[in-house]
């Protein structure tokens, strides 16, 4: 089954325009595109000029029906989980 090019077109766009914090890079990989199965959100926390932890949000079959508003909720949850995971981890 194909995935749904254009919806994940458009969230690559809204994706550019969201408030995500400087220190997290969000990428939107592409199976036509990044050679990836299904699209992937990969978060990155940027640590000075190196790459931090990561987390990863596979957009299999189930999320393809969804509207680009829950699909980029599930994105900024992932954001909004590793800056949490990070606050704990700096206080320990």
């Amino acid at each position: 089954m194909e995935y749904p090019v254009a919806k994940f077109e458009e969230l690559a766009k809204r994706l550019k325009s969201m408030a995500i914090p400087p220190e997290v890079d969000v990428e939107l990989l592409l199976p036509d595109r990044d050679n990836v199965e299904y699209p992937t959100a990969v978060i990155t926390y940027l640590e000075g000029d190196e790459e931090g932890p990561h987390k990863e949000v596979v957009f299999n079959e189930a999320y393809w029906n969804s509207p680009v508003e829950n699909l980029l909720g599930a994105i900024m949850h992932q954001v909004k989980s590793l800056m949490e995971e990070l606050q704990s981890f700096e206080g320990e």
